[in-house]
């Protein structure tokens, strides 16, 4: 009898058990579920932030992007009484960097979400209050700036997302000064390693990493002099930097 009854029990630990790690595991994997839907909202809201997820982009960008920048920066010394514009803004994080380094000159911030540019002017409020930043909604393929009014343009992580990439550079080229200097900054350079690497971003968002290469001929292509990339060691970090005739 007392055999039967501890079988008995073993059966209902055993039973006990089974429904625990069942329940538990249901659970995980709906927190992978949420978790993965987060991811891919956020990746989705990178083209052009909007809404509530495009404000979590928004915050994601300008933590996640900040080193980034300050190391591209330290290739692309900015002078005191530079006027500087920042394509795709974001929510304006490079745009207040920038202020801090022209002195009495001026920054121009343009993103063609509107959201980022609210964001970027609520980020740069006293930057704009001193008239030393101007944030306007615009996309790079038409920018509403006359000929040569720019000592400098950077763009940080937005190069993939123009529509018309090789005219794109050609109209940033036209806001420059002679002599004027332009930094792109990407955090998806292509690995030869690990040629997968950016796949799934890749196809989700239709965009291609870049590479070295590419991106000086590319450049070349568009009429800039003076082409240089940077590639940060260990990691996928590259900042190209070129010269306006």
């Amino acid at each position: 009898m007392s055999s039967c009854l501890a079988d008995r029990r073993t059966q209902l630990i055993v039973q006990f058990l089974l429904v625990t790690i069942s329940r538990e595991t249901e659970q995980a994997l709906k927190r992978k579920e949420v978790e993965t839907m987060k991811y891919h909202k956020l990746i989705e809201n990178a083209v052009k932030p909007n809404g509530f997820w495009g404000k979590l982009m928004i915050r994601s960008m300008n933590k996640g992007h900040s080193a980034l920048t300050d190391w591209a920066l330290t290739h692309f010394p900015i002078q005191s009484g530079n006027v500087v514009l920042d394509v795709g803004c974001g929510g304006g994080k490079t745009v207040n960097k920038l202020c801090d380094m022209v002195g009495c000159g001026k920054v121009y911030g343009i993103d063609y979400s509107e959201l980022c540019v609210r964001r970027a002017e609520k980020l740069n409020q006293k930057n704009i209050l001193c008239n030393k930043a101007i944030i306007r909604r615009a996309s790079v393929s038409a920018l509403p700036f006359e000929n040569e009014k720019f000592d400098a343009v950077t763009a940080v992580e937005t190069y993939y997302f123009w529509p018309d990439k090789l005219g794109d550079l050609r109209e940033i080229a036209r806001t420059l000064k002679r002599g004027g200097r332009l930094l792109l900054v990407f955090e998806m350079l292509a690995d030869p390693v690990d040629p997968k690497k950016w796949e799934e971003v890749e196809n989700r968002l239709h965009i291609e990493a870049v590479t070295r290469e590419g991106m000086e001929e590319m450049l070349e292509r568009a009429g800039y002099l003076n082409i240089r990339t940077y590639v940060r060691s260990g990691t996928t970090w590259m900042c190209a930097i070129a010269e306006k005739e």
